[in-house]
């Protein structure tokens, strides 16, 4: 199923779905979640192709040794320029159609501009944008015809103009998922349990966006003594950073620092003004 969306502004709704789109594919698993190394070869076979900003992920079970030569070479062909990170793991008894099928869906992944591909017993999933509709379409045919009687391909991409450049839909998506106060205790560095939603999604769009980084800058409000108003900004925005360290985000991707009250964003004569000067600031850098 397609969807077409030619223009950059009408992005805006689909962007966020985009980028988040591992958990409504495998309910509680992200697609792109590393398969650990207690992962034992007995276990229900599933391989995952995560295509994203200069970067390929191959991760999961393969069929022998041959079988993850051929798709690094079909990697390496078809992503050039792209990292290609590879965790994979011969399986002991797979389907006939393992092979085949898994190499048909990476040269398919190759026809989107960034998505992810899941093939394990039953179907083939596929979830990104394109900007080649025609050459996905014709790719995931022969997936579809390399899959045993009864498995599907359940395919969600979305068509975008190529005016729409990944760099501005990272930003678009940034701009729109940033719309809600990060929560703290009253005087406090530590996070409400309310902040959690909107941080997992900055979490979800680095993922997806792995060439920008991402200033985080703390501010307060007027009241009290200016030299505890720049340590506490510093603090929250260095407890946001650590939440987003253990979602997974590198640690270098991210700056951090705290102003205070240096830069206002209204009244703080007002208790609504001093509100909103508590606040924490994201930067797609």
């Amino acid at each position: 199923m397609h969807r077409r969306l030619p223009e950059v502004t009408t992005l805006l709704v689909l962007a966020i779905g985009i980028v988040l789109f591992a958990p409504a594919l495998d309910s509680g698993t992200n697609l792109a979640e590393p398969v650990g190394a207690d992962v034992s070869a007995l276990d229900k076979p599933r391989l995952v192709f995560d295509r994203r900003a200069g970067r390929l992920l191959l991760e999961g079970t393969s069929a022998s040794s041959r079988h993850e030569d051929a798709l690094l070479q079909i990697a390496n062909s078809r992503f050039a320029g792209s990292e290609v990170v590879a965790d994979l793991r011969p399986g002991v008894v797979l389907p006939d159609y393992w092979e085949p099928a898994s190499m048909q869906l990476l040269h398919a992944l190759a026809a989107t501009e960034s998505a992810v591909a899941v093939i394990e017993d039953g179907q083939a999933r596929i979830r990104g944008v394109t900007s080649e509709p025609d050459a996905l379409q014709s790719r995931l045919a022969s997936v579809r015809r390399s899959l045993s009687p009864g498995m599907r391909v359940v395919d969600d991409v979305a068509v975008v103009g190529t005016t729409a450049s990944l760099d501005e839909l990272c930003r678009l998506n940034f701009a729109n998922a940033v719309t809600e106060p990060v929560a703290f205790r009253q005087s406090s560095a530590e996070l409400r349990t309310s902040a959690y939603a909107l941080l997992d999604k900055i979490i979800d769009i680095a993922n997806d966006c792995r060439t920008h980084r991402i200033a985080i800058t703390g501010h307060s409000d007027a009241s009290g003594d200016e030299h505890w108003n720049r340590k506490l900004s510093r603090a929250r925005a260095q407890a946001v950073a650590d939440y987003l360290v253990r979602g997974g985000i590198q640690p270098q991707r991210l700056t951090v620092d705290g102003v205070g009250s240096a830069e206002p964003v209204a009244d703080n004569a007002t208790a609504y003004g001093r509100s909103r000067n508590r606040r924490i600031e994201f930067e797609l850098r």
